[in-house]
């Protein structure tokens, strides 16, 4: 993805300082400790399998503050490098996973291209996103840069796959609406202006209960439902793997701490599993093809609900994953070590914040601050995977305050610091 400039150190360090989570799609900037696990996982599939239509499935486990999201969003920093099309959703209000209308919508709506560089692009998501990159680049490829006329020539080959006769989709409305798309984002790419007719198109992709005259005359009559979401889901990953040229599919859900959608024993609960295994087996099947399903959650999830649902339970398995068995699904975070890990966090923080503010570290003083830190917060809250986001939360505000002057904390003044911020006193006079 490139080194880190100064624009997205900035966004970074802002992130971290106003809430110590994973920085979002700059995550694998400061990521540490899994990156074996994450090349493994794009050399065996990002590179060699997925683009040959097999599909995955991965059980992310850990505990609050081990580093779920931060790794799912490193793993997608890869899948982009890979030009494998990522959707990242939260399990919860927003998506229901007992709903196959919500995951349709949760997955559609989350597709985000490889960020550019100085773009901050947390808001700029969704299937019609990756349609209008990939027009951009045709035309690029073409050697239309923007503003320039597009050629008669040119508009018909980045069009034809949006025109041709596209036989067997497991849904034919949203082939149409696919390739309505696909016009649409050409069109605007050329000079043309989208009428607020032809956005319908881009909320009817979305899932939205929409109807119109004009979506009737392009033949769209059935906004998608629970009993239509999965064929539409495979339609969409069929077209852009076939069609567009996409290598594959990180589709990961994150369910942090939240049960919403599955309370014991209830129906929604069973409906959620079901669906959930419906997305395993039917890519284990190349009915989603190229796919990688990532779940991710807490122990509790597996022990308080999987368990009680054999045929997940036994997909998931007891063996937790190593480079040299990439196949397995399951991948255990907690295994990791808590203190090699705050080290090297420590360490990427420091550059993040040596790019930010263009500060030299005295690497001696904050060799010693990391590890001193580090002996509060075992002293203090013991020495589990939450200890790293409280970790980057306490570090971060340190570095913040050294922007006129580095020191080095002792071990009490490491103390009172995690406890509520208090500076050397020497230091805190100076300020």
């Amino acid at each position: 993805m490139g080194a880190l400039d100064k624009s997205e150190a900035i966004r970074i360090r802002a992130q971290l300082i106003a809430n110590p989570v994973a920085p979002g799609v700059y995550s694998h900037f400061i990521n540490v400790g899994t990156n074996n696990i994450i090349d493994t996982l794009e050399e065996n599939y990002f590179r060699t399998e997925m683009p040959l239509g097999i599909s995955c499935f991965k059980y992310l486990q850990g505990y609050y503050g081990s580093g779920k999201t931060q790794f799912i969003n490193s793993l997608a920093a890869r899948a982009w490098q890979n030009n494998v099309v990522s959707s990242i959703a939260s399990v919860g209000i927003d998506c229901p996973f007992n709903s196959p209308l919500a995951i349709y919508q949760a997955v559609v709506s989350n597709m985000i291209p490889p960020p550019e560089p100085g773009k901050d692009p947390e808001d700029d998501r969704g299937i019609e996103v990756i349609f209008r990159n990939y027009v951009n680049q045709k035309l690029k490829q073409y050697g239309v840069e923007g503003g320039k006329s597009v050629p008669s020539n040119v508009r018909q080959l980045i069009e034809q796959p949006f025109t041709e006769m596209y036989i067997g989709a497991p849904d034919m409305q949203a082939t149409i609406a696919l390739q309505q798309l696909g016009k649409l984002m050409l069109n605007v790419a050329c000079g043309g202006t989208a009428t607020p007719a032809d956005m319908e198109i881009i909320s009817w992709m979305r899932g939205d209960d929409i109807k119109s005259k004009h979506l009737r005359d392009m033949g769209l009559h059935k906004p998608v439902k629970d009993d239509s979401a999965f064929n539409r889901l495979k339609t969409t990953i069929m077209f852009m793997t076939k069609r567009m040229g996409m290598k594959g599919f990180l589709f990961a859900f994150d369910e942090g701490t939240r049960t919403v959608s599955f309370r014991r024993g209830s129906i929604k609960q069973k409906q959620a599993i079901e669906n959930l295994l419906t997305m395993i087996n039917d890519g284990a099947d190349r009915k989603f093809p190229g796919v990688m399903f990532l779940y991710a959650a807490t122990p509790d999830f597996r022990n308080e609900v999987i368990q009680k649902y054999p045929a997940l339970n036994d997909r998931i398995g007891d063996i937790a994953f190593k480079p040299g068995s990439p196949m397995v699904p399951f991948i255990d975070l907690d295994m990791l070590d808590t203190k090699t890990i705050v080290r090297e966090i420590g360490e990427r923080l420091l550059d993040v914040f040596s790019v930010a503010s263009g500060i030299e570290w005295n690497h001696q003083f904050q060799k010693n601050n990391i590890e001193r830190l580090l002996a509060a917060e075992d002293k203090r809250y013991g020495m589990g995977s939450e200890i790293r986001r409280s970790f980057v939360y306490h570090f971060c505000i340190l570095l913040g305050s050294q922007t006129n002057r580095q020191f080095e904390l002792s071990d009490n003044e490491a103390e009172l610091f995690i406890v509520d911020h208090q500076l050397p006193q020497s230091v805190d006079e100076e300020l």
